[in-house]
Protein backbone atom coordinates (compact mmCIF):
# COMPACT_ATOMS: atom_id res chain seq x y z
CA UNK A 1 0.00 0.00 0.00
CA UNK A 2 1.84 3.04 -1.21
CA UNK A 3 1.24 6.50 0.83
CA UNK A 4 -0.79 9.02 -1.57
CA UNK A 5 -0.68 12.82 -0.16
CA UNK A 6 -4.55 13.73 0.87
CA UNK A 7 -6.47 16.13 -1.65
CA UNK A 8 -7.65 18.42 0.46
CA UNK A 9 -4.29 20.10 2.18
CA UNK A 10 -6.08 23.40 2.47
CA UNK A 11 -8.80 22.30 4.69
CA UNK A 12 -7.89 22.68 8.46
CA UNK A 13 -7.60 18.93 9.88
CA UNK A 14 -8.81 19.55 13.85
CA UNK A 15 -6.80 18.18 16.80
CA UNK A 16 -5.21 15.09 14.45
CA UNK A 17 -3.21 17.05 12.04
CA UNK A 18 -0.69 15.39 9.67
CA UNK A 19 -0.96 11.89 11.59
CA UNK A 20 -0.91 10.10 8.70
CA UNK A 21 2.17 12.15 7.33
CA UNK A 22 3.19 11.83 10.43
CA UNK A 23 3.61 7.91 10.47
CA UNK A 24 4.48 7.82 6.87
CA UNK A 25 7.63 10.15 7.84
CA UNK A 26 8.45 8.20 10.41
CA UNK A 27 8.40 5.06 9.06
CA UNK A 28 10.91 6.26 6.06
CA UNK A 29 13.37 7.42 8.44
CA UNK A 30 13.43 4.26 10.02
CA UNK A 31 14.26 2.74 7.06
CA UNK A 32 17.06 4.88 6.57
CA UNK A 33 16.29 7.66 4.45
CA UNK A 34 17.17 11.46 5.68
CA UNK A 35 14.89 13.65 6.88
CA UNK A 36 14.91 15.82 3.82
CA UNK A 37 14.09 13.00 1.26
CA UNK A 38 11.24 11.89 3.58
CA UNK A 39 9.37 15.17 3.70
CA UNK A 40 9.57 15.32 -0.43
CA UNK A 41 7.55 11.93 0.15
CA UNK A 42 5.77 12.69 2.29
CA UNK A 43 4.60 16.20 0.95
CA UNK A 44 5.71 18.26 4.05
CA UNK A 45 7.60 21.31 4.43
CA UNK A 46 11.33 20.16 5.62
CA UNK A 47 10.98 22.86 8.29
CA UNK A 48 7.91 20.57 9.88
CA UNK A 49 9.96 17.15 9.58
CA UNK A 50 12.90 19.25 11.67
CA UNK A 51 10.01 20.29 14.28
CA UNK A 52 9.14 16.57 14.30
CA UNK A 53 12.45 15.32 14.84
CA UNK A 54 14.03 17.73 17.45
CA UNK A 55 10.92 19.28 18.73
CA UNK A 56 10.27 23.54 19.61
CA UNK A 57 11.65 25.60 22.39
CA UNK A 58 8.80 27.24 24.30
CA UNK A 59 8.27 30.96 23.00
CA UNK A 60 6.37 34.00 23.43
CA UNK A 61 3.80 32.71 20.32
CA UNK A 62 4.24 29.02 20.52
CA UNK A 63 3.56 26.53 23.44
CA UNK A 64 6.92 24.08 22.71
CA UNK A 65 6.27 21.00 21.40
CA UNK A 66 8.48 17.83 22.32
CA UNK A 67 10.18 15.14 19.23
CA UNK A 68 8.55 12.83 18.10
CA UNK A 69 10.04 9.94 19.92
CA UNK A 70 9.39 7.20 17.60
CA UNK A 71 12.39 7.48 15.49
CA UNK A 72 14.86 4.69 16.76
CA UNK A 73 18.85 5.36 16.85
CA UNK A 74 20.82 3.74 14.11
CA UNK A 75 20.93 0.23 14.58
CA UNK A 76 24.54 -0.25 13.26
CA UNK A 77 27.50 1.57 14.91
CA UNK A 78 27.44 4.95 14.98
CA UNK A 79 30.54 7.57 14.82
CA UNK A 80 30.36 7.89 18.39
CA UNK A 81 30.44 5.36 21.22
CA UNK A 82 26.68 4.79 23.16
CA UNK A 83 27.23 4.70 26.64
CA UNK A 84 26.42 0.33 26.60
CA UNK A 85 29.40 0.12 23.98
CA UNK A 86 31.91 2.21 26.67
CA UNK A 87 30.62 -0.78 29.32
CA UNK A 88 31.16 -3.56 27.35
CA UNK A 89 34.90 -2.24 26.79
CA UNK A 90 35.33 -1.92 30.83
CA UNK A 91 33.79 -5.43 31.22
CA UNK A 92 36.01 -6.91 28.45
CA UNK A 93 39.11 -4.91 29.82
CA UNK A 94 38.24 -6.53 33.36
CA UNK A 95 38.23 -9.97 31.44
CA UNK A 96 41.44 -9.54 30.49
CA UNK A 97 40.46 -9.15 26.49
CA UNK A 98 42.62 -7.53 23.89
CA UNK A 99 41.81 -4.59 22.40
CA UNK A 100 41.39 -6.35 19.50
CA UNK A 101 39.25 -8.80 20.30
CA UNK A 102 37.10 -6.12 21.82
CA UNK A 103 37.23 -3.69 18.72
CA UNK A 104 35.99 -7.29 16.68
CA UNK A 105 32.94 -7.95 18.99
CA UNK A 106 31.82 -4.00 18.74
CA UNK A 107 32.31 -4.01 14.69
CA UNK A 108 34.93 -0.91 15.22
CA UNK A 109 38.53 -0.20 14.69
CA UNK A 110 41.16 -1.17 17.13
CA UNK A 111 42.64 2.33 17.20
CA UNK A 112 39.33 3.68 18.41
CA UNK A 113 39.00 1.40 21.15
CA UNK A 114 42.79 1.69 22.07
CA UNK A 115 42.32 5.77 21.65
CA UNK A 116 39.09 5.14 23.80
CA UNK A 117 41.10 3.31 26.93
CA UNK A 118 43.99 5.88 26.84
CA UNK A 119 41.67 9.27 26.98
CA UNK A 120 39.16 7.63 29.66
CA UNK A 121 42.08 5.96 32.18
CA UNK A 122 41.25 7.25 35.95
CA UNK A 123 44.80 9.26 36.05
CA UNK A 124 45.51 7.44 39.81
CA UNK A 125 44.97 4.13 39.51
CA UNK A 126 44.76 3.52 35.51
CA UNK A 127 41.23 1.86 35.01
CA UNK A 128 38.57 2.83 32.51
CA UNK A 129 35.49 4.27 33.63
CA UNK A 130 33.22 3.65 31.13
CA UNK A 131 30.39 6.37 32.63
CA UNK A 132 32.60 9.05 33.25
CA UNK A 133 33.89 8.84 30.08
CA UNK A 134 30.47 8.91 28.81
CA UNK A 135 29.30 12.16 30.91
CA UNK A 136 32.22 14.30 29.55
CA UNK A 137 31.63 12.90 26.20
CA UNK A 138 30.19 16.17 24.34
CA UNK A 139 29.02 14.50 21.08
CA UNK A 140 26.54 11.92 22.31
CA UNK A 141 23.91 9.56 19.33
CA UNK A 142 20.73 10.50 19.86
Amino acid sequence: MAFEIRENRGRAQGRKKLVREREEYLRLVREGLSSKQACQIVGINPRTGKRWRYGRARSAGHRGASPITAVAPPAGPSRYLREDDRVHIADRLGEKASIRAIAAELGRSPSTISREIRRNRHPGNGQYWPHAAHGICRFTPR
